[in-house]
């Protein structure tokens, strides 16, 4: 064989080497999803992520996944409820502030639609929930102003009617009660709170003022009236002997330090003056708050799992 034919049968040979190599090649991306490295987030699966992390309790973390799905998906259909669970799971986390935020956002932005009535219901679940009854009747009342024809509504009067509750208002609060819509599946359990509530000016009360006075004729009775027993004797004993000192140091004509022992024990018979009428500040605070506790409160808001609608927020009812 020449020296040309051999060259020629190289070439041809290196050529088909490399074609075999590139087929190779393109095999191998073909069968493989990525490459090394890479990640292929899809949107379904991210907002589960964030779903499943919030029905865990996983708050926190549901927030950064939600954050995640909103920033690759912008365009989603599901940007909407995105925001709307991450206001909720700063609800759920104890995040008042932020959950706020979050729900006047949707509600500035996508004024008188649904999505707008559940975040204001949330604004004033964010105040009931954080102890501060008054600003969330005004968000309540609002809600049935603006959302008259939706469940969202009779929701709405609910818990309106438990914050009144919370202020001790409770023939106010029976009056909220009634109004609960018929075919509203709160309405068995808002007419049983309406009889409830008006209880609640019925309670066995105790008088600050009378324990005032009692504790001031003898120190620690008015400990007694509250069943502050300990209190009451640590009370009487700790007054008597400062009494009996100074009147002792008088008979001794010690009159220095009986004027002494007498600043001192004024300041204790104050004290348990004081005390008394605190304590039974006290134990009308724990009447109410025990009635108030053996009340069922039939409202909860959950996450909806189902697969067969658009994955929300619903306010549920607790039987």
């Amino acid at each position: 064989m020449t020296f040309g034919g051999l060259a020629r049968m190289r070439r041809i040979y290196n050529k088909g080497l490399w074609l075999f190599l590139g087929g190779i090649v393109l095999l191998l991306l073909r069968t493989s999803p990525a490459l090394p490295g890479q990640i292929i987030i899809d949107s379904d699966d991210q907002f589960e992520l964030g779903r499943a992390c919030m029905e865990k309790g996983q708050y926190a973390r549901a927030v950064v996944e939600f954050e995640r799905f909103i920033h690759f998906f912008p365009d989603s259909p599901k940007v909407r409820m995105a925001r709307y669970l991450i206001g909720v799971c700063y609800l759920k986390g104890g995040r008042y502030e932020a959950a706020r935020e979050r729900f006047f956002m949707i509600i500035r932005t996508e004024p008188d639609t649904p999505l707008a009535g559940k975040a204001l219901f949330m604004l004033g679940e964010t105040y009931y929930q954080q102890g501060h009854p008054k600003e969330a009747e005004y968000y309540f009342r609002q809600v049935t102003k603006k959302y008259p024809t939706l469940e969202l509504k009779n929701s709405a009067l609910y818990r309106l009617g438990w914050a009144k509750m919370k202020e001790d208002r409770w023939r106010d609060a029976s009056e909220v009660f009634i109004k609960v819509g018929r075919r509203s599946a709160l309405y068995g359990s808002s007419q049983q709170l309406a009889d409830q509530s008006l209880k609640g000016e019925m309670l066995p009360y105790k008088d600050p003022t009378y324990a005032g006075v009692m504790a001031g004729m003898i120190p620690g009775l008015g400990h007694a009236y509250v069943s502050r027993y300990k209190d009451a004797v640590v009370a009487f004993l700790l007054n008597g002997l400062f009494i009996w000192a100074a009147v002792e140091a008088f008979s001794n004509n010690n009159n220095v330090l009986g004027g002494i022992l007498t600043f001192f024990e004024l300041g204790w018979y104050t004290g348990n003056i004081y005390s008394a009428v605190n304590v039974t500040h006290k134990y009308n605070r724990k009447v109410r708050n025990d009635f108030r506790n053996s009340l069922k409160d039939r409202l909860d808001i959950h996450l909806l799992t189902s697969k067969k609608g658009p994955i929300g927020l619903a306010l549920t009812f607790k039987f």
